[in-house]
């Protein structure tokens, strides 16, 4: 099998995956000499090697250990062809180039006399000890297919590209819980929880690595040996992706490239396509646009004051988390221009709600101190919601009855 870079180019080194008792190894064949064609064999050994290590990473391999694995060297003991000694968590290595390295050097010093200086032949026939997790001994063909093929780079939204289009939203993981993303900076995104409403953060390399899982494999299992201990939120935002589906028997998220083409009308989705036509969710900034008109400034769908369009929030009327894939479509039914001096909050919470009329209900009143809160949640009761129509109507009755913390008579 010959790898090919991300860019789709053949890289002319020949690899494998073969079944090793109860691991999978990777056997790198050697380099030099002629070639079938005009090229050296295998004379991008190096390159080759650091890509498949580099793939092998986003999987969380270990490489548990190493030998060189050609004729010659077949006849010493294994401890003399080792060129593996420690374990290598791939996952901990940001420097891939230097683990190539590191297993190479060791690699042409295999065979030599002892005093020997000068290296020899570092770009022998190698076999790598592998534990990948998810592949079994049974996995090796799907495995090598996976290390071969392109990384689907741009199908899936960088982590902080999809978090920040989350900003605002509660998203529930499997077991139920749920998680607002408040923030997204300095690396990481906070989150907050029933325990920790303030947030605790979550580190962006964690959501990271379960895109690039997604998006090289195309499935992937929602556990902690595959994400880490924070894998139930992770599988929550990877979950939330449009043609992502989750099979709640395994836990196991798949990535539906062949999805349905969005309707050229719905700007939530227009210019959108990335490779591997996944569509993704778009920044808050373009959802404000949208709901806009494209204008600078536009008018609370709650309160009905006017702001620029940095001071609005693109809410959605029903949760997003909740919503069909084909809900998620409408955004101009499903989503409206609340603003973030307090409606967007106080529709969030269940504050407020939009009875069946359109018109603003908020929680009973008695009882709440006197202050900005009271004051603003009387200007709001009873005001005629800008962004009630229709065909929102079951949104916004989806919100009444599942978000809302009042009671609403009759």
């Amino acid at each position: 099998m010959f790898a090919r870079d991300d860019n789709g180019d053949e890289l002319n080194a020949e690899f494998s995956v073969v079944a090793d008792g109860e691991r999978l190894s990777l056997v790198m064949e050697s380099a030099g000499g002629r070639g079938a064609g005009p090229q050296p064999r295998n004379n991008q050994y190096n390159s080759a090697l650091e890509l498949l290590l580099a793939r092998l990473r986003d999987r969380q391999a270990v490489v548990v250990s190493g030998v060189v694995a050609s004729t010659r060297a077949a006849r010493l003991p294994e401890e003399e062809r080792s060129i593996v000694r420690v374990p290598i968590n791939l996952a901990d290595e940001r420097d891939i180039e230097q683990v190539r390295k590191q297993i190479t050097r060791a690699s042409g010093k295999v065979g030599l006399k002892d005093g020997t200086a000068k290296e020899g032949n570092n770009q022998k026939r190698i076999e790598l000890r592998l534990e990948v997790p998810g592949y079994g001994p049974d996995d090796a063909e799907r495995l090598e297919a996976e290390l071969a093929a392109p990384h689907s780079a741009g199908a899936l939204p960088r982590a902080e590209e999809l978090l920040r289009g989350l900003t605002g939203e509660t998203i529930s993981t499997p077991t139920g819980k749920e998680n607002r993303i408040l923030k997204v900076g300095d690396g990481a995104v906070l989150v907050g929880t029933d325990r920790s409403p303030e947030g605790q953060p979550v580190p962006l390399d964690d959501i990271q690595h379960g895109l690039d899982v997604l998006a090289s494999r195309g499935t992937l299992q929602v556990s902690v040996e595959e994400l880490g201990h924070r894998s139930t939120f992770v599988g929550a935002v990877l979950a939330n992706l449009p043609h992502v589906s989750r099979d709640p028997s395994s836990a196991t998220l798949t990535l539906d490239s062949s999805g349905a083409e969005p309707d050229a009308t719905d700007v939530h989705y227009g210019e959108l396509d990335v490779q591997a036509q996944v569509k993704v969710r778009t920044e808050q900034g373009r959802l404000r646009r949208l709901l806009a008109n494209g204008r600078e400034s536009a008018p609370c769908a709650l309160c009905g004051d006017e702001f620029p369009v940095q001071f609005l929030v693109a809410a959605h009327v029903k949760k997003r988390a909740a919503c069909t894939d084909a809900e998620r479509r409408k955004l101009r039914d499903i989503a409206m221009l609340a603003c973030s001096f307090g409606c967007d909050v106080l529709y969030e919470a269940g504050w407020v709600t939009v009875d069946e009329t359109g018109c603003i209900r908020t929680v009973e009143l008695d009882g709440l101190p006197a202050g900005s809160l009271t004051l603003r949640m009387h200007q709001l009761a009873g005001r005629r919601c800008g962004a009630y129509r229709e065909a929102s109507e079951p949104y916004f009755a989806w919100h009444r009855t599942t978000t809302f913390l009042g009671k609403l008579a009759g």
